[in-house]
């Protein structure tokens, strides 16, 4: 009964949401129940990471068809996803109430906005293939109703076109994937199929597993806009703020959450880690450049998130799931911020002085900022080293984090800026290493045996991971050191092609438009 009356109780929020959608709700209304939903939520994610750090694994039946139905799982993953999601979605319910004051249809909006967040939440908590899959598909469908808020817009058709056609293709491989791992493990009950995989080697996986590896790696891809499937996400910005928030914040979110969920099975396939650290990797430096070249703050954050996505799932590919999941949060709630700030955050820098700022291009201080970032970082390593057990990925990563410290003494340094903001820079950069080092070894606590373990990498994979290295390196590099060659022919022709997002994107437009054609005739 205990089991019965949890599992009533987090599909409470979701129930409520679903009463949006009818009509006899007025607006007030459906935003009162929005928001109550959400509260609760929040309430019930709070509590179920307490309890789920302190005991263990809940897996609880609602309504059961066999091995299918709707089965909840709490755990530390789940919780923690859970009660971000809800406090994400109330900080965009109640953005939306003011933003979309006046528009006409306003309730249809929210109703659509309820239901993706209804799906978000089932999605993270799903205990069973099915309902697991069916919540990714509503995702899907309830992103596809926000995009087409503006019916009459030909770009938000062609965003909602494109990611309709990705969509579907991500949907069938996540299927095609699940039914391998049913005919596997012989269950659809998530609990029972970890249990299994944790038994089975990684150096024989069985061919079942290894394919079912890389299709789930490929419907992550496929969610989160990695290369080259992210063009429709740089056409979402005829929808309103609110979508985008949730969009970035949320929804791209369910990439490297599947990952996470079946990390066990990951660590299992061979190939799957190998595709999520080069496709990760690439989608991170292609983010990472092309956001730094566009005239538009939303685009830029678009390109941003790629980047970020991407550097989720190859810190994934890694193996260090609690870095992956902390890097999730962190990212959630810095992109909901930023996409719902972006209007006051362009009048803040218009009347700020920005332009203030010079970099001088000189030599000497670039090497004043290479000494005092690399014996930060070396500092802080070695106390974080010699106290708790540092492995070669931990290491790739918070080098990783180190080239962002780099630039950012790059710039401040060979400037005009004075004590003060120098100051804030090394203080600041002490601040972001340690808690780099102190939340992923917290993560990693919390989290527990719902990860494995972090594995010993081949040699030729750790020489894969250090060329990616390097390109990172050479990306800080071009943008901080380099810039003194802004002038040169070749770095603006490199500039126009990143700016165009290498044209991917387009060749999409040309493929969506041939198929239009087709149709027509």
């Amino acid at each position: 009964m205990n089991l019965l009356i949890l599992s009533v109780l987090f599909i409470f929020p979701a129930l409520l949401f679903s009463l949006t959608n009818f009509r006899s709700f007025s607006l007030r209304a459906s935003y009162v129940l929005l928001q109550i939903g959400l509260y609760v939520a929040i309430g019930l994610g709070l509590g179920a990471m307490v309890w789920t750090y302190l005991n263990e694994t809940v897996s609880a039946n609602l309504l059961l068809f066999g091995d299918f139905g709707l089965t909840l799982r709490l755990d530390a993953l789940s919780s923690l996803m859970y009660t971000m999601i809800a406090i994400i979605g109330l900080v965009v319910v109640r953005y939306s109430r003011n933003y979309l004051d006046g528009e006409k249809r306003h309730k249809h909006f929210i109703a659509r906005l309820a239901m993706t967040i209804a799906f978000v939440q089932l999605l993270v908590i799903s205990g069973n293939l099915a309902i697991l899959f069916i919540s990714w598909v509503g995702t899907s469908i309830g992103l596809h109703q926000l995009l087409l808020f503006y019916p009459d817009r030909k770009k938000a058709r062609l965003a909602a076109s494109k990611k309709f056609l990705i969509a579907r293709l991500g949907d069938l491989t996540l299927l095609s994937a699940f039914i391998l791992i049913y005919l596997q493990f012989g269950t659809a009950d998530l609990s029972a199929i970890f249990e299994q995989a944790q038994s089975l080697s990684r150096n024989n996986p069985p061919s079942n597993l290894e394919l079912a590896g890389i299709l789930l790696v490929a419907s992550a891809c496929l969610k989160s806009v990695q290369l080259p499937f992210h063009g429709w996400l740089l056409d979402v910005m005829e929808t309103p703020t609110p979508v985008s928030a949730l969009l970035h914040a949320g929804l791209l979110n369910a990439g490297p959450f599947l990952i996470l969920r079946f990390s066990f099975l990951i660590e299992i396939s061979t190939i799957a880690p190998l595709v999520l650290i080069i496709v990760g990797g690439l989608s991170a430096l292609f983010g990472a450049i092309a956001s730094t070249t566009q005239p538009s703050i939303k685009t830029s954050l678009a390109y941003s998130s790629i980047g970020h996505m991407g550097f989720s799932l190859m810190v994934s590919g890694l193996g260090v799931y609690s870095a992956s999941l902390l890097h999730l949060v962190a990212h959630s709630f810095y992109k909901a911020h930023s996409f719902l700030s972006s209007g006051s955050l362009i009048e803040k820098v218009q009347t700020s002085g920005a332009d203030n700022y010079r970099r001088s291009h000189q030599f000497g201080r670039i090497i004043l900022a290479f000494i005092t970032s690399s014996l930060l970082y070396i500092g802080v390593t070695d106390f974080w080293q010699t106290n708790f057990e540092m492995e070669f990925q931990m290491l790739v990563i918070s080098g990783i984090i180190f080239l962002s410290i780099l630039s950012l003494h790059i710039n401040t340094l060979d400037s005009n800026n004075g004590v003060r903001s120098i100051t804030f820079l090394l203080v600041g950069s002490l601040i972001v290493v340690n808690c780099f080092y102190f939340f992923e070894h917290a993560f990693a606590v919390f989290l527990g045996n719902q990860i494995p373990a972090i594995r010993t990498l081949d040699e030729p994979v750790q020489m894969m991971v250090l060329g990616l290295m390097v390109l990172f390196l050479l990306t800080v590099l071009s943008q901080s050191v380099f810039l003194q060659f802004k002038n040169s022919l070749f770095l603006k022709r490199m500039e126009i092609h990143f700016r165009n997002g290498l044209y991917i994107n387009h060749l999409m437009d040309r493929f969506m438009n041939s198929l239009s054609l087709k149709t027509s005739k």
